[in-house]
């Protein structure tokens, strides 16, 4: 069974890669992908490869909160598609920060999804209810 903060931090793993926008704070540690756009219908194949690619995506969001953490004590909220933040880190986590947003980026790309459709698959599940839900029902199959 898939433990509520596992899903808390899988869905909110969902956040940020067209701007990969990566939100990495003390308390909840989470990658977000997000998009203005909303996805249109999404197939099944879309939501196992969504799903394939957010448990992907989860060991390197916890292993970056962590070293970023250890590092400077707390965790300051990165988002992957603001460049000109990044690069406003400290240099103590600034590559941290790009490894993390990379690996991202190539882990929705191996799992069949450009960076937008995640995204918009992403957005999409905050005003749907039911999409939501099959993404869900998917996490708990594949884990």
């Amino acid at each position: 069974m898939l433990s509520k903060s596992l899903l808390v931090g899988v869905l909110s793993a969902v956040g940020v890669l067209s701007g990969v926008a990566v939100h990495l704070s003390p308390d909840t540690p989470t990658l977000v992908f997000h998009s203005a756009a909303y996805a249109q219908e999404v197939t099944n194949e879309e939501i196992a490869n969504y799903a394939r690619a957010i448990l992907a995506i989860e060991p390197l969001r916890l292993e970056a909160s962590e070293e970023i953490s250890s590092l400077t004590g707390s965790v300051p909220a990165i988002n992957c598609s603001q460049t000109d933040r990044v690069n406003d880190l400290d240099e103590s986590i600034r590559g941290i920060a790009v490894n993390y947003c990379e690996q991202s980026k190539n882990l929705v790309a191996t799992n069949g999804l450009s960076v937008t459709r995640f995204n918009e698959i992403t957005a999409a599940m905050e005003f749907d209810p039911e999409l939501e839900k099959r993404v869900k029902e998917e996490l708990r199959r594949l884990q």
